[in-house]
């Protein structure tokens, strides 16, 4: 048989004829990243507009499959891996039981979200904040932040802010109350965004914040949020029902999609075990994904890799594993992880994207030692800095020699997360104790060597 139109033959077995007329369909595709795209666009298509038609062929087939070999013998019919199969053996994680309870995820909404009068609110903070451009080159100086304030219904309220000046002044943009407990936003583009929370479902706009919708994940939350060009990366976690002390750890998943999705539930494309934590590192050209323990500790991590997940090195050196891990946001490849011995904080350093690793064989100055490891994060392969209790160190030769003690201004405690954005900036958010009328959060455009105030309103 050739497939000619017009002319079929019908085979006197209908499982081969029913497979056989797909693979007549079938034609190589060259192993490249247009291929890729293709893949990916085509699966969309057949999701979103042929779920209907895709759905009543597999039953067709596998009812057929019934008739033939019996129900004992049918094979799985498991969405395959959107991202493909790991380049190296996955770590065997035992993520135990799966929560009988399901996703605690709240029905389809649509809010919309009032424009606040006035300035931004006396005793706001910032939790975060985000570019408004698709790259780089060239930034339009637009940012969003989330402003959190007291209010009776939730104990804090959140507020969309927006900055035209590359975040060093402020307005209102949307009163996000009825989002709920959101603290991250990311927005891609000025109108796309998403804003999310530990205790509040998944909200994405497409109209800069005037309305929100809630998008289904089949998690109960989203920990974090990656976009890079038309690749959309997540880490969500579901809660276990706990119906008694201790409690399960939350199972984690890894979500691959694209940003103009609006139901991530069919999108898994790794389940990360049991974790506390599973953060995106969105730096350079790479984007890295940690998995951590309820101590802290990074377990494992992966690396998207040409549309691919694989897992990186682990750290021989740093048992029982690393601290905190920071890839720098100009050299994606070059990473750098903080391990805890008994000898204090150490360097190890990756400049093969976490395929090998090296000590750098220098200790961490012993002031930014606390009860909790610092915050760390890296504008370039040769720039580390250290946020510990309000003090912090730098190295600008890639942790051979390390700055004098110096403290951020105001600072006399641990602040709540530090991030580099894709320009390099380097953002320390204060906690809601340290904030206040003349804090919103530090900034730092030197790779962390000074560090600038910003208020709440410019």
């Amino acid at each position: 048989m050739n497939g000619h139109h017009g002319h079929h033959h019908r085979s006197d077995d209908p499982v081969e004829e029913f497979f056989a007329a797909h693979r007549r369909q079938v034609r190589d595709e060259p192993a490249d990243e247009l291929a890729w795209q293709r893949i990916r666009d085509g699966r969309r298509r057949d999701r979103t507009v042929n779920r209907g038609a895709w759905v009543g062929g597999l039953v067709a087939a596998a009812a057929a499959l019934a008739v033939v070999l019996g129900p004992s013998l049918l094979p799985d019919a498991d969405r395959p891996d959107v991202a493909g199969p790991p380049t190296q053996e996955m770590p065997s994680v035992d993520a135990g039981p799966l929560p009988t309870s399901g996703a605690t995820e709240s029905p389809d909404q649509l809010v919309t979200a009032p424009v606040p009068d006035g300035e931004i609110p006396e005793g706001g903070w910032f939790t975060d904040t985000t570019t408004a451009d698709p790259g780089l080159d060239p930034d339009s100086g637009v940012r969003f932040g989330l402003v959190a304030r007291d209010c009776s219904t939730d104990g804090f309220c959140a507020l969309l802010a927006r900055s035209a000046d590359g975040g060093l002044s402020w307005v209102p943009q949307a009163d996000l109350e009825q989002l709920g407990l959101v603290d991250r936003v990311l927005f891609t583009d000025p109108r796309r965004g998403w804003a999310w929370g530990a205790k509040s479902p998944l909200w994405g706009t497409t109209d800069g914040g005037a309305t929100w919708r809630t998008i289904p994940t089949g998690a109960s939350r989203v920990l974090d949020v990656s976009v890079r060009d038309d690749i959309l990366l997540a880490t969500t976690a579901t809660d276990p029902a706990c119906p008694s002390s201790p409690c399960q750890l939350p199972a984690a998943a890894l979500v691959l999609t694209d940003p103009t999705d609006v139901d991530w539930s069919d999108d898994v494309a790794s389940d990360l075990g049991r974790a506390s934590a599973a953060e995106v590192l969105d730096s350079g050209t790479e984007r890295y994904v940690t998995v951590a323990d309820e101590g802290g500790r990074v377990t494992s991590m992966l690396r998207l890799q040409g549309g691919r997940l694989e897992t990186t090195a682990p750290l021989v050196m740093c048992e029982p594993g690393p601290v905190a891990v920071a890839a720098a946001a100009s050299d994606g490849s070059h990473l750098f992880a903080l391990c805890d011995d008994q000898a204090g904080l150490a360097v190890q350093e990756s400049t093969n994207g976490g395929r090998t690793w090296a000590p750098l064989n220098r200790s961490v100055p012993s002031f930014v030692l606390g009860e909790q490891p610092p915050l760390v994060a890296s504008a370039d392969a040769q720039h580390l800095a250290l946020v510990g209790d309000g003090n912090y160190a730098v190295t600008t030769d890639g942790g051979r020699t390390w700055s004098a003690e110096a403290f951020l201004p105001g600072a006399e405690s641990k602040p709540a997360a530090i991030e580099v954005t894709q320009l390099g900036e380097i953002i320390v958010y204060p906690t809601s104790e340290q904030a206040g009328p003349d804090l919103a959060f530090w900034r730092s455009d030197d790779a962390g060597a000074t560090w600038q105030v910003v208020t709440p309103r410019g």
